[in-house]
Parts: structure tokens; C-alpha cells; sequence
């Protein structure tokens, strides 16, 4: 048959199938995506606006929305054979990476997350995390229930990043790293038992790594006690003086030095206050959409690479969301995280564009049919 694909060529180039090549449930996350950027460049600008003034605080965020916008589209054009292919050699990169920031990175705030030359890799390593997990659930394959093959290279590289980013230390982020990869392990179909071999002493590990820190110990004493923390009453107050339709867009008061990070970890606060519980609903359904239209995207993946890869980041995003706002809300004990799409950190806005650009690449891409050849 000449000029035709067969499926095995088809799919080793990811050949999309255009009559489905944007499937309805890919428009939601994008428009929802879209929506949520929109917000936080207009929160950008109402927080950052008064000091910085408003043309630069649009320059700001719109150039990091920029180049989170490029992120998204080199991901959502690149082969997923050239992810699968590089996914060792870029998580031991990242690992790498976190661990020189660790150990030489400048200290900010009593950690070391930031690389010598600036930057912090964390976010890069979730995101080859979530590929080199989905890589190993694709070689795998039916052996995925077995420890050697399925549990202990997706916990194994989920507890390798974990315990390089409690050296920082940064005890949130090592446990979403954590979380992801026994995610993945977990829906990818390896044993319960085995999460009793390894899953269980590595989470008594970073339980015990924690706890060796002064302002986890009194973060969780505080919690505990009933107590919230300075900026969760802030914020909590921020919330409760929105009323149902919020004071509007800009004439919000406690982002003025009273709520803490009210552009990043606590701008949800903020939303509140000034879009009202309206806002705040709106907000939520968004990120709702994200996480139901992502995981009814797992059944257009081609392979189990794309669908572990369309998995792993619609829970990391939702996850990161979902721990964002019960922080701000006073329901877990606090922790600094960015609220996706939304905060004005432009490191994390980066990670989870390219997130969105790889779940669109892997649910649009399809192993075409056979194609029926000419006679002759």
C-alpha cells in the first residue's frame, strides 16, 4: 500500500485523527484554562497595581503569561516519543538540579530553593516526574503489578525527588511529589501490598523529616490547638468581607499589607474579598471543569504513556489547587503554594501552562486506523 501508514507507524509518530482532533472535553480545560489565566492577570494587577503601578504590573504578569503561553505551545506540538525517550535522562537532570540548590543555592527565608544562577527547578521536576512515571507505567506494561516494575521505579522516583526537596527544605512540594507518583502507581493498577513495603515507610520517613523542623512543629501545634495562624485569620477575614458580589476589582482593602502573599499562596483571599462568594464559585467550577473534562480525557489516549501523562498532570494541577485553597480556608495547616493559573508566580504559571500543552498533545494524539489502500 503505497504512501499508507500502518498502525505501528502511525502510531510511533502519534498520528491525530482529524475528525476528533479537538474532542469537546479538551475546549472545557482550555476554556477554563483561559478563564483562570484571565483572573490572575487581573488579580496581578489589582495587588500589585497601588505600589508598582498598573502599566507595570500588566507588564509583569502578561510577560510571564507570555512565556508560559510558549511553554504551552511547544508541548502541546512536540512528538510524545521524544518525551517518552528523554523521560530518565530529564528527571535525573531535575533531581540534580534541586540538589545543587539545595546544598549551593542562595538561602530566602530559611531554605535553599533557589539554583546559584536564580531560578528554582522544583516545578521542572514535578513536571519530569510526571513523565518519567508515565514512561514507566508504558514499559511496564502488564507488569506494572509486580514490585520491581511497577511500584518501585514510580514510589522510588517519587521518594528520590521527595527526599532531595526535604533537603531544602521544602516539605510541601516533597509531598506533592510523593502524592503524584503513588497517584499514578495507584490508578496505573500496582498492588495494594506493595504500598505496605515501600509507600508506608517512606511516608513515616518524610512524616519524621518534617517534624524535625521548628516551623512545622509550631504550624501543626497551632493548628491543632484551634489556632489560626496570622495569615489565616487575615484571609479568612478578606473572604468573609466580600459578601456575595465582593467589593469589586481593585477596591479591595486587605491585600494592602494585611493578608501575607496576596498575590501568590493567598490570593484566593483576595478573589474573595473582591469578587465576592460569586467569584469564589466561579473560581471553584473552573478549576471542577479542569479536573472532570482532564480524566474523561484518559480514554482518547493512544497508549498508556499519554494516558498516565494526561492522569498525572490533571492531578497535579487539581491537587496543588484543591491544598491552595484549603490553606487559604483554614481546613489544613498552612503552607506556601501557588494557587494554579492564578497566583503571579511565574515559575509555577510556567509548569502548569505546559501541563495543560502536554494533556492536550497526549488526548488529541490517536493511533490512526488502518488506512485502507489503493488498488493497483
Amino acid at each position: 500500500m503505497a504512501g499508507a501508514l500502518t498502525v505501528k507507524e502511525a502510531e510511533s509518530v502519534g498520528a491525530v485523527a482529524p475528525a476528533e482532533a479537538r474532542p469537546r472535553a479538551l475546549e472545557v480545560v482550555l476554556a477554563a484554562v483561559a478563564a483562570l489565566c484571565g483572573l490572575g492577570l487581573v488579580m496581578a494587577v489589582s495587588v500589585q497595581g497601588p505600589e508598582r503601578g498598573v502599566l507595570l504590573a500588566i507588564k509583569a504578569q502578561g510577560g510571564k503569561l507570555a512565556v508560559a503561553t510558549i511553554g504551552f505551545l511547544a508541548f502541546a506540538l512536540v512528538p510524545l516519543r521524544l518525551l517518552r525517550r528523554f523521560a530518565t535522562p530529564a528527571f535525573l537532570v531535575c533531581v540534580a538540579l534541586c540538589l545543587i540548590a539545595a546544598l549551593f543555592g542562595r538561602e530566602v527565608n530559611n531554605a535553599r530553593r533557589w539554583l546559584p544562577w536564580g531560578g528554582q527547578p522544583v516545578e521542572f521536576a514535578r513536571f519530569a516526574l510526571i513523565v518519567f512515571c508515565a514512561a514507566a507505567v508504558q514499559r511496564a506494561g502488564p507488569e506494572i503489578v509486580t514490585f520491581r516494575r511497577g511500584m518501585l521505579p514510580l514510589l522510588g522516583a517519587g521518594t528520590l525527588l521527595a527526599g532531595v526537596l526535604a533537603l531544602q527544605p521544602d516539605m510541601g512540594n516533597a509531598f506533592l511529589a510523593l502524592l503524584t507518583s503513588a497517584a499514578i502507581a495507584l490508578v496505573a493498577g500496582v498492588r495494594l501490598r506493595w504500598f505496605a513495603v515501600l509507600g508506608v515507610p517512606a511516608l513515616v520517613a518524610f512524616a519524621f523529616a518534617a517534624l524535625q523542623l521548628d516551623y512545622v512543629r509550631n504550624r501543626l501545634a497551632g493548628f491543632f490547638a484551634g489556632t489560626p495562624s496570622f495569615q489565616v485569620q487575615q484571609s479568612l477575614h478578606a473572604l468573609g468581607s466580600g459578601g456575595l458580589f465582593g467589593k469589586g476589582i481593585g477596591a479591595g482593602t486587605m491585600k494592602l499589607g494585611h493578608v501575607p502573599e496576596a498575590g501568590n499562596d493567598f490570593v484566593f483571599a483576595i478573589v474573595g474579598e473582591e469578587l465576592g462568594l460569586l467569584g469564589c464559585a466561579l473560581t471553584l467550577a473552573a478549576y471542577a471543569a479542569i479536573a472532570v473534562c482532564g480524566l474523561r480525557l484518559l480514554g482518547r489516549a493512544a497508549d498508556p504513556f499519554a494516558r498516565y501523562l494526561v492522569f498525572g498532570f490533571t492531578f497535579a494541577i487539581c491537587f496543588q489547587a484543591a491544598m491552595n485553597l484549603c490553606v487559604v480556608t483554614g481546613v489544613i495547616p498552612p503552607k506556601g503554594i501557588d494557587l494554579p493559573f492564578v497566583s503571579s508566580g511565574g515559575t509555577n504559571l510556567l509548569f502548569c501552562m505546559s501541563a495543560i500543552g502536554v494533556l492536550g498533545n497526549a488526548a488529541r494524539t490517536r493511533a490512526a486506523p488502518s488506512p485502507v489502500g489503493r488498488r493497483g
